[in-house]
């Protein structure tokens, strides 16, 4: 059989080679071989042309899944995506037409009206006998010719506005268009100078006090101080949990201190200071001093309008500003342009940092006073659970907890009931402990939107905990991985913060069309100079609901879709969708919404959950149920009850914690940073049954 196989192939090698000999054949290669194909100046006015028009005239599909349409989201997502430093075009698909590539239907006019000959030429043969498809052949150098052209000339070249003015003429999508119009409505109404947007501080004749340095240099220390001599004042802190240590530190003094958060309130009769998360900020409210902290904090996308607005907008002669090095250009500039004046008093650490060069291995290297920072709640009752085991105690600190376990937690370290600190990033801000050495458990972490390394000005606010004045002289850094990363995140220089986020202007809700439209009108406006926009998908997502479900005036919507709380965790949106629906059918906002409370036997998860919707509940009250008779009896039992919650919490760290990584198959507890959720007994059991499945098949 062998035989004639060969036999077969020689034949038809031979005929082949006979075949080539011809002249016709001759011929033919010839003419494939001299074939004259669009220079590269051509073929890339032919791609222009060619994406230009589908901009303008047809269906145009995005770079994710399956290719959807575009929708009326696209220009903020599209503005997303170009502000992210991403190439415009590749936020599209560019792809195959039809079933075809597109290079070789595209130009294949062109090169047939240079080679006419092989135009109705499908084969020649080959000196070695080999049957050649000439039609195969020049579509691929032609779909390599587009290939190369759309890389290398339009996704460079082509910019997001020539995009944006393609699509305001496509007839399939006229919400482009008429955003266009919109938007230009939209900055008829902003004034030239957005620090005109808060008159009440334009008044005023206001002077900055730029405190300017690295974490730990007694920056927010001096800052508060002014704030509370003065008859009024306010301080604007980046997290709750600084607000409400502000207000406790102002009213030790002697100094009455409300303290304002989204999520919580407590008021001193006859206060006249107010310690608040920078968002709650009043700008029509007068005070005498006002100190904004961690302004570096102004570039941050979610958030940093918030920055922006009380720089542009507190009413207050005096403003201490407190902010890292890199944070002075931006700040600076935000200032002047205001007309206001401004001085810096650049602070120093009050101790020396410095990097341990001996390696970190945990937890047998860990030591009484350090702080040992991981980036998610997890991994922090998971190495303090570990530590227990090696009769550790240990502190934890994690975003999660209530002020109260926080405290509690922190009280037990300063008392020497625990011996170190187990935290994430949360360490990183505001927490004075007498910590002698920061040890990096872990490099990575979560931001919102992906896994990505620390970057320097993490690494420096965190590490810079280490050391305090009178308590410990000189701070440690560690590391258990990647100490190459933290050497470099200490030592290297932050580059300057040149721009400033900014939130929609809220007289923009009084345009005549729907509030989520107008948010996206919103978003569709440039971003020039400093300002830039920050992003508003979670309120255009709250928005859409409200205008399918309830029917409010548009004052109210916006102060709805501004209630603090994480969208994604489902309980608490249906809370927000039950509340909503109780004011659109007139009823009061919590009605049917029970206020929840701890029980015996409550897990650490549960209890931290309920609070949560606690807080949330609390935000509904008190910014919609003020019209009920029994209004502040409502809030005061919520507030009763969060105080159960985070005393049931902090009970529950008292014991032992009792979290580890479990292999998921046989329940044998996994090493430190095990990166797997298999033991290697289970992984190689599995692995071996796989294996013979697959040999019976």
């Amino acid at each position: 059989m062998a035989k004639d196989e060969k036999g077969k192939r020689h034949h038809h090698e031979s005929k082949g080679k006979s075949l080539y000999d011809t002249k016709e054949n001759k011929r033919i290669e010839k003419l494939y071989m001299q074939a004259t194909y669009p220079n590269q100046k051509q073929v890339d006015k032919q791609v222009r042309q060619f994406y230009e028009n589908r901009f303008r005239n047809e269906h145009v599909r995005k770079n994710t899944g399956r290719h959807p349409e575009i929708d009326i989201r696209f220009e903020e997502e599209f503005n997303a995506w170009v502000q992210s430093g991403k190439k415009p075009l590749h936020y599209f698909y560019l792809g195959r037409s039809g079933g075809r590539s597109i290079g070789s239907r595209v130009l294949k006019d062109a090169f047939y009206l240079k080679n006419p000959e092989l135009k109705d030429i499908d084969s020649f043969v080959s000196r070695n006998g080999r049957k050649v498809n000439i039609r195969e052949k020049i579509n691929a150098k032609l779909n390599h010719l587009w290939n190369s052209s759309v890389e290398n000339d339009l996704v460079r070249k082509m910019s997001a506005e020539k995009v944006l003015s393609c699509l305001r003429e496509n007839p399939i999508y006229p919400f482009i268009k008429n955003r266009k119009k919109a938007t230009a409505a939209i900055l008829k109404q902003i004034p030239d100078n957005i620090a005109d947007l808060y008159p009440g501080a334009r008044t005023l004749n206001r002077k900055f006090i730029l405190h300017v340095g690295p974490t730990n240099s007694g920056k927010t220390y001096e800052a508060l101080l002014a704030c509370q001599k003065a008859d009024r004042g306010v301080y604007l802190a980046p997290l709750r949990l600084l607000a409400m240590e502000a207000a406790d530190r102002i009213n030790r003094a002697g100094v009455p201190c409300d303290m304002i958060t989204g999520e919580e309130e407590r008021t001193i009769v006859g206060a006249r200071h107010v310690a608040s998360t920078i968002e709650m900020l009043a700008v029509d409210c007068y005070f005498d001093v006002a100190v904004i902290d961690e302004a570096q904090m102004i570039v941050d996308d979610d958030r940093g309008w918030a920055w922006t607005q009380a720089i542009l907008g507190v009413s207050a002669p005096i403003v201490h500003v407190c902010m890292a090095e890199e944070a002075l250009p931006i700040i600076s500039k935000l200032i002047l342009s205001c007309g206001d004046t401004y001085e810096v008093e650049r602070h120093e650490r009050q101790t020396p940092l410095s990097l341990e060069r001996v390696p970190f291995h945990f937890p047998e290297d860990v030591r009484d006073g350090d702080a040992l920072v991981v980036f998610s709640r997890k991994s922090v009752l998971e190495a303090a659970s570990l530590l227990e085991d090696y009769n550790i105690k240990a502190s934890v600190v994690y975003g999660a907890l209530p002020y109260e376990a926080r405290m509690a937690e922190t009280e037990k370290f300063l008392s020497g009931k625990t011996r170190v600190v187990v935290a994430t990033d949360a360490i990183g801000m505001g927490m004075n402990l007498p910590i002698k050495r920061i040890v990096f458990l872990e490099t990575v972490k979560f931001d919102g939107k992906e896994k990505r390394p620390l970057n320097p000005s993490e690494i420096k606010q965190i590490a810079g905990r280490a050391g305090r004045r009178g308590y410990v002289e000189e701070g440690l850094v560690n590391t258990g991985y990647d100490k190459w990363m933290i050497k470099n995140g200490l030592e290297k220089k932050e580059e300057p913060i040149d721009t400033a986020k900014t939130a929609m202007p809220p007289f923009l809700i009084h345009m005549d069309q729907d509030l989520s439209l107008t948010m996206r009108d919103w978003l569709a406006v440039p971003d020039e100079g400093i300002f830039h926009k920050t992003d508003m998908k979670r309120e255009i997502d709250l928005c859409v609901w409200l205008e399918q479900h309830c029917f409010f005036d548009k004052a109210t919507a916006l102060r709805a879709v501004s209630v603090p709380f994480n969208e994604e965790d489902r309980d608490l949106l249906d809370i927000w969708y039950q509340a909503m629906r109780n004011m659109n059918a007139d009823r009061r906002v919590l009605e049917d919404i029970p206020i929840i409370q701890s029980e015996e036997g409550d897990s650490l998860d549960v209890l931290e959950k309920k609070y949560r919707s606690l807080d949330l509940l609390y935000s509904l009250q008190r910014s919609f149920g003020a019209w009920q008779f029994n209004h502040n009896q409502v809030k005061t039992e919520i507030l009763d009850c969060k105080k159960d919650v985070a005393q049931a919490i902090i009970e529950q760290l008292t014991v032992s914690k009792n979290y580890y990584k479990c292999c998921k198959v046989c329940g044998k507890r996994l090493p430190w940073h095990y990166p797997y959720r298999l033991c290697d007994d289970c992984f190689e059991a599995e692995y071996i049954a796989k294996r013979q499945r697959n040999d019976k098949m």
